[in-house]
């Protein structure tokens, strides 16, 4: 499946909706955090990469479909 092209600020709105919680911003890119103990890291830019993005959820297991649901 395809990944839309994404900014920061959405993929930081949907993971948060999933339950990640910012820990740190330093730069350019965002570390989130789950309960669950799952980590991500991002790039906040206003274009993220889809390959990039691609990977960041596959790292942080985070269920492509899920995610698309969270995206508003």
């Amino acid at each position: 499946m395809k990944l839309p092209l994404l900014s920061g600020k959405q993929i930081l709105s949907a993971l948060e909706r999933m339950g990640f919680i910012e820990v740190h911003r330093r730069g350019s890119h965002v570390k989130m955090l789950h309960p669950d103990g799952r980590k991500i890291v991002f790039p906040y830019h206003p274009e993220v990469d889809r390959y990039t993005l691609k990977g960041a959820l596959r790292d942080a297991e985070v269920d492509l479909d899920e995610f698309l649901t969270n995206l508003k």
